[in-house]
Formats: C-alpha cells, sequence, structure tokens
C-alpha cells in the first residue's frame, strides 16, 4: 500500500502553516463528499431527481448519500456514483455530492492550523489512524487528543489536488490552540 509513502510526502509538500494528512486517491477510486442529499437523491433544492430507494454510507471517504440510479445521479449538478454500497441492480449506486475544499467549514473558533515542524510523530500516527477509519470519523468530524500539555484538534477535510494525489481527497488536518 503507498498510504505511508504518500502521507509523509504530502506533509512535506504542504505549506508551513498547514498540516496535510491525505489518503492517496487511489487506494479506492471512490471521489465523493461529505454533504448529505435527501432522500430524492438530491440536495433539499433540487426537486428533479425521483428514484431513491435508501440512505447509504460510503466508510471508505465518511460520507453519506442515497442509492439511486447512476443515470439519476448524473443529471444532478456535482453529483457522483460510487459503486457497492446498495442493494440491488448494478445500476443503483450510492449518490453523493462531488468533493469540494469550498466546502470545508472556517477554521474552528479558538484554534489555528498547527505548524508543520510542531507535528510529532505520535501525533502523525494519530492523524493517519483518523484517516484511515472513515465510519468513527466521517467528513467534517473533529477530535482532541492531548501530546504532552499540548491539546491538537484534528478535522476530517476535503483537500485540494497536489502532486501525490490528482483530485479533490480526504484529509486530516491538525490545530492547535490560537
Amino acid at each position: 500500500m503507498r498510504f505511508g509513502a504518500a502521507f509523509l510526502i504530502s506533509v512535506v509538500a504542504c505549506s508551513a502553516s498547514n498540516v496535510d494528512v491525505s489518503s492517496d486517491a487511489s487506494d479506492d477510486g471512490a471521489v465523493d463528499s461529505a454533504a448529505p442529499i435527501d432522500a430524492q437523491g438530491a440536495d433539499a433544492n433540487d426537486a428533479n431527481a425521483s428514484d431513491a430507494s435508501a440512505g447509504c454510507f460510503v466508510s471508505s471517504w465518511g460520507v453519506f448519500g442515497s442509492c439511486v440510479s447512476t443515470s439519476a445521479c448524473a443529471a444532478l449538478a456535482d453529483h457522483v456514483s460510487t459503486p457497492g454500497y446498495c442493494p440491488g441492480p448494478a445500476s443503483i449506486e450510492c449518490c453523493t455530492s462531488a468533493p469540494n475544499v469550498a466546502d470545508d467549514p472556517p477554521v474552528p473558533q479558538g484554534w489555528k492550523l498547527m505548524q508543520q515542524a510542531d507535528v510529532t510523530p505520535a501525533m502523525t500516527a494519530w492523524a493517519v489512524a483518523i484517516l484511515k477509519d472513515g465510519t468513527t470519523y466521517p467528513m467534517f468530524s473533529t477530535t482532541t487528543q492531548t501530546f504532552g500539555t499540548l491539546t491538537v484538534l484534528a478535522r476530517v477535510e476535503w483537500h485540494p489536488p497536489d502532486f501525490q494525489n490528482g483530485v479533490v481527497h480526504r484529509g486530516v488536518t491538525l490545530y492547535e490552540p490560537a
């Protein structure tokens, strides 16, 4: 698995003010977002979808969606479908909003991006464990842990394409108290 190498390269490639713990887009090839869609398989303001049958959760990315036909999902702007997460025929897939870094929430109040030089190996291992567990840590979830006397907040976010990941991808950003 190239995950470890991708993580180390991503951390080195980031700006000094942002710790980027990113998954390799080739891990499962899925491209999904965190924005849940309604039971019709569309954003609440989209009245065009009509064949949703059930909700779904793409665990590798930590995102929720709706089981709809691939054609209905393709008809929705900024949505993608992922196979293997819905019962029924192969034409029914989990439809989610497409990933977009613009959907990331602002920096949490009272926190600031952690300096890359301040990230310890223990923090890195913690962030990687969070990244690998999309079920426990779905998109935009946060958790904290204390390292020595420093409390660190980790948040799962969309990260922009980089030289290791050619698409927007799931990542973990670390924050320290402001």
